[in-house]
């Protein structure tokens, strides 16, 4: 096992920077997962740690070793792919012995480990099957077993459960997390979803356009975001954003969107220590879709968090209802408690917790601290 440490990588396509100065330490068996929009270099960063990518600039560390110019097969990493990659001439067990075959491991250690990896992904009925009488889940599992033979000190994914239903990919994201709690090894995960990235890694690493955004665990990117971006990519459905003008009213900040006014919670604007630098010009107001409830429904209500919006759409979800509001130039997401009689194309009263909110700079899109 090994910890994974990038020193100011770099890597361009002629004129295209597709990884700019990232630097990032992956601590021995962490669950690290790099997720952004597409094009965003997660990829690209994950094959230059592979070796399957070289590094225009900086260096790449596996333990304590230098791995810029060391090939792929000896980086002692394993890699699974979006598209599987199994053999489709090979039956199961010989797709996930494949690999030890070509190191001339003996018959008995291949026979052991091909056994295990296959108990431990609950395949062991499958192992003489061929490719094509196989599921997507099920292919899904041989290719991380062909992985888990390796025993390798890195594992490597690049989007390994884009290709499977809703269904299945939340019961394969449960299991790779078991996986990775059993095998204790260092897993460098890649994904385009957010959900995933919350739910399965130690820490997430944010990126766009080549750069790093923000890495920290999950809790602390959903909470304490660095910028527009990162607030607006993480959490499902995503934060809201309005243009409001801070103003001063006596003690007190207020969100002026013009069709509302809406007071600040003062223990929150304490936290902003530069909110008097934006006293009359205009932020970004940033709320997510819980912190928003109906106030037919609210218990505690504060008359200066509360507004009355249009209910554009709602999507009855379960367990809860999608709410589409919107007044004058704003417009905004609500996830509401299912009794809600917010209905289609009424004005509805919302409340706001104030104590929930973020502001950003318009022009850095950094978050106000």
């Amino acid at each position: 096992m090994a910890g994974v440490t990038l020193q100011n990588v770099s890597k361009r396509f002629g004129n295209v920077i597709a990884v700019n100065n990232a630097s990032l330490e992956i601590k021995d068996k962490e669950f690290i997962v790099l997720v952004g929009p597409s094009g965003c270099g997660k990829s690209t960063t994950l094959r230059m740690v592979a070796g399957l990518e070289e590094i225009t600039e900086g260096t790449i560390l596996i333990g304590d070793t230098v791995v810029n110019d060391i090939p792929p097969k000896d980086r002692d990493i394993a890699m699974v792919f979006q598209n599987y990659a199994l053999y489709p001439h090979m039956d199961v067990y010989n797709n996930m012995a494949f690999g030890l075959k070509l190191r001339k491991f003996p018959k008995a250690q291949i026979d052991q480990r091909v056994k295990e990896a296959a108990r431990m992904l609950g395949i062991e009925n499958l192992l003489d099957r061929k490719p094509k009488a196989l599921s997507g889940g099920q292919r899904q599992r041989v290719a991380v077993g062909r992985a888990i033979v390796r025993e390798p000190k890195v594992f490597l994914m690049d989007e390994p459960l884009s290709n499977l239903d809703a269904k299945l990919r939340v019961q394969m994201r449960a299991e790779l997390s078991k996986l990775h709690n059993r095998l204790q090894t260092t897993i460098i995960y890649v994904t385009h979803d957010q959900t995933e990235a919350m739910t399965m890694g130690d820490r997430i690493v944010v990126m766009r356009d080549g750069f790093i955004q923000q890495v920290g665990a999950p809790l602390e990117i959903y909470n304490q975001p660095n910028n527009l971006f990162v607030a607006g990519f993480i959490g499902s459905p995503a934060m809201n954003f309005m243009d409001v003008v801070v103003r001063k009213d006596g003690d007190n900040y207020v969100a002026d969107g013009g069709e509302f006014k809406l007071t600040i919670d003062p223990a929150r604007a304490a936290q902003f220590k530069n909110i008097g630098k934006y006293v009359n010009k205009e932020v970004v107001f940033g709320i997510r879709p819980e912190d928003i409830e109906d106030a037919e429904l609210a218990t505690d209500i504060v008359e200066t968090s509360m507004m009355t919006a249009m209910v554009d759409v709602t999507e009855p979800m379960g367990a809860e209802v999608y709410a589409y509001f919107s007044t004058g130039r704003h417009s905004f997401i609500a996830r509401l408690d299912p009794t809600t009689r917010a209905t289609d194309g009424e004005p509805h009263k919302v409340v706001l917790n104030m104590a929930k909110i973020h502001l950003f700079d318009k022009d850095t899109e950094l978050t106000i601290s």
